[in-house]
């Protein structure tokens, strides 16, 4: 994300906001879990492909994506590339609904990638157990805030993180946190 605190850039320019380096991290990362977790709006603004590239030998984790109404574009490379079966749709379920299929499935680890509705959620719920930002060395005012859910009433009950690393990758910054386990929610 920017240093403002949005995924994404104006319309019509790049979309990428980190670093090759940051990027490269990020693979190896998704290289250690089990699926990578977007909501639809990210397949259709951006495509990704949620696949580990650049690590030989990596597993490819499952795909899994939200959505409410269900559209989604057939030729997005989710539904066309090579690992396409490894793509699950979860429609009008919550978060932590579709969070306990995936662990019936025998998936112990998700990377929820985005975008903000989803990032959103996650943090409302709490169901976050280790975050992995990285921030991109600009401020790019995009359309799409990093966490926009509801807040919390005061800032006794905000989520508060806890073990937090920093990590300079290139140009980009990696900010790794737990959320505290005690605490009011």
């Amino acid at each position: 994300m920017s240093l403002d605190g949005r995924l994404t850039r104006p319309a019509g320019e790049s979309s990428w906001i980190t670093g090759t380096f940051a990027r490269r991290h990020a693979h190896r990362l998704r290289a250690q879990v089990d699926a990578i977790l977007v909501g639809a709006e990210t397949v259709r603004a951006d495509n990704p492909r949620l696949t580990v590239r650049g690590i030989r030998g990596a597993r490819q984790p499952w795909r899994v994506v939200l959505t409410d109404s269900g559209r989604l574009p057939r030729r997005a490379y989710l539904f066309s590339d090579e690992f396409n079966t490894r793509t699950l749709i979860y429609q009008r379920e919550p978060l932590a609904a579709v969070l306990a299929d995936l662990g019936k499935r025998g998936v112990t680890s998700v990377l929820i990638e985005g975008g903000g509705n989803v990032l959103g959620q996650a943090v409302d719920a709490r169901l976050i157990d280790k975050l992995q930002l990285y921030l991109g060395p600009m401020l790019t005012g995009g359309p799409v805030i990093a966490f926009p859910g509801r807040g919390f009433e005061t800032a006794w009950n905000a989520l508060r993180l806890q073990r937090i690393s920093y990590r300079r990758i290139g140009q980009s910054v990696c900010i790794t946190a737990y959320p505290e386990i005690s605490g009011p929610k």
